[in-house]
């Protein structure tokens, strides 16, 4: 492990990496599948769905 200084460029990868160890639970999407059963529009609808969820978030 390293320190890095608060505002340093690598702080957001520092954020996102102790973010991504906190995730429990999650199951990574297969998107071949989920493509293969939705169509590329569905598809599409759920991504920007799911993207205007985050953000209210």
């Amino acid at each position: 492990m390293e320190q890095v200084k608060y505002g340093s460029e690598w702080a957001p990868w520092v954020r996102a990496a102790r973010t991504m160890v906190e995730l429990r639970g999650v199951t990574p999407a297969d998107l071949d599948r989920e493509f293969a059963a939705l169509g590329r529009d569905r598809l599409e609808e759920e991504f920007a769905r799911i993207a205007a969820l985050m953000a209210v978030a």
